[in-house]
C-alpha cells in the first residue's frame, strides 16, 4: 500500500473526487468560456 507520509492527511482522500469536479469544468464550463469570448470578438466591430 501506498503511504504518502510527507503530504497532509486531506491530500490522500483528494483523488477519489478530482474527476467528478474536473469533468464538468472541462467538459462543460471551458467550452461555455472559450464560445463566449469568440463570439463577443467575432461580433465585435473592432477587430484589428
Amino acid at each position: 500500500m501506498y503511504t504518502a507520509s510527507f503530504l497532509p492527511h486531506i491530500f490522500m482522500y483528494a483523488a477519489s473526487y478530482v474527476s467528478s469536479i474536473f469533468v464538468p469544468v472541462i467538459g462543460w464550463v471551458l467550452p461555455i468560456v472559450t464560445f463566449a469570448f469568440m463570439l463577443q470578438y467575432m461580433e465585435s466591430d473592432d477587430i484589428s
